[in-house]
């Protein structure tokens, strides 16, 4: 009897091991396994380079060593020379850039095919500057960022993604990817490593744990961060209980800069370079105080809205605080809609980055999104 006691402890650790491993590996998205995933000593193996650059279409060695010992750059870690990866499998960085058309397969919550992750695919804004961020060439058609409200010089990041800025401050030397994700800089001195943090949250709102996906730098509350719950899987699999959920702020938004000083948005974020897409009318000639789409405005608790009680992962709404797990429900009344609501942050297939197909001759297509808040209007 003692011996079968003995066995069944010892199966029942090793259970719990399992479960905690199986656990972590879950809720943490920090960079984990060998050093030399990423990293290169002396930049020389077999006499031969080991750092190489991206060029948007294909690898290259590179004689000359990556910053921080690194093997590549972003790109270099977030791309794929096909259109079916979603994530590396070595690093299992997720992939932002695939060099032909994304095809993840059929959406889990019985969408259309999905064509990239949360926030879209760069490979979209090469096909269309009106489709994403160019973060590699500058855009045929935009010499500064729309609705931008700033002036922080003519190459700030206001202004493009795809060069770097000389002004001082902490944008120096940023662009593309680190225009908004500040994995290394000087917001300020624990602003290094954030590959490296512990962002196994629920919640991720802190420096320490790196910001909601490194998003840092804007006059977006007390650090200067994005607060947000992270989908471990970056929306590659989506429900209604299965998705990113971000923070909201229904503060006064009559200026353009107020919106950039409400909270860690994601949209007050967005305001950085947008602002003036989230000003709200002080002097309204008619009922209501918007002049443009409103972002982080509290959907009305009545009319037409009160049929949207069901998170759509197509349509994200922000949330006044934030829960440990992603809700399946959403409340007129207090939750919002934003700037994630309509848009993909990276690119989409669609115009101005769109979720749906906004500009589809097809009424039914291009109201599909716009009808899960206005559910009177399909």
């Amino acid at each position: 009897m003692r011996r079968r006691r003995g066995v069944v402890a010892w199966v029942l650790a090793w259970l719990a091991v399992l479960m905690l491993l199986a656990l972590a590996s879950t809720l943490g998205a920090r960079v984990s396994g060998p050093c030399s995933d990423c990293h290169t000593m002396h930049n020389s193996q077999d006499a031969a380079p080991m750092a190489y650059g991206f060029t948007g279409s294909s690898y290259e060695a590179k004689s000359d060593p990556n910053a921080n010992l690194l093997i590549t750059d972003c790109l270099g870690c977030h791309s794929a020379l096909d259109g079916s990866t979603w994530k590396d499998s070595t690093t299992g960085a997720p992939i932002v850039f695939n060099t032909s058309e994304p095809n993840y397969g059929a959406s889990s919550d019985g969408g259309t095919t999905r064509q990239g992750l949360a926030a879209g695919n760069f490979y979209w804004a090469g096909q269309d500057d009106a489709n994403g961020h160019n973060i590699m060439a500058a855009d045929g058609s935009l010499s500064t960022a729309p609705g931008n409200s700033v002036g922080c010089g003519g190459d700030s990041c206001h202004n493009n993604l795809d060069r770097p800025y000389g002004g001082a401050g902490f944008l120096n030397g940023r662009s593309a990817c680190t225009g908004c994700h500040m994995v290394s800089g000087s917001v300020s001195p624990s602003v290094t490593g954030w590959h490296h943090k512990d962002d196994a949250g629920p919640i991720v709102n802190t420096a320490e744990q790196g910001w909601y996906r490194f998003l840092a730098g804007h006059e977006t509350g007390d650090g200067h961060g994005v607060a947000g719950l992270e989908d471990d899987d970056w929306e590659h699999t989506t429900s209604s209980s299965d998705h990113n959920e971000y923070l909201g702020s229904t503060g006064d938004k009559t200026d353009s800069q107020a919106m950039a000083r409400e909270g860690n948005t994601m949209s007050g974020f967005c305001a950085g370079c947008h602002g003036n897409f989230h000003e709200q009318n002080t002097s309204p000639a008619g009922s209501s105080p918007w002049i443009r789409h409103p972002s982080d405005a509290v959907i009305p608790a009545g009319g037409e809205y009160t049929a949207f009680i069901a998170y759509d992962p197509l349509v994200p709404v922000a949330r006044a605080s934030l829960g440990g797990t992603a809700s399946p429900a959403v409340t007129p009344g207090s939750d919002m809609v934003m700037c994630l609501s309509c848009h993909r942050a990276h690119a989409s297939p669609y115009y101005k980055m769109m979720r749906w197909d906004y500009r589809s001759g097809d009424l039914s297509t291009s109201l599909s999104g716009c009808g899960v808040c206005h559910t009177k209007k399909n």
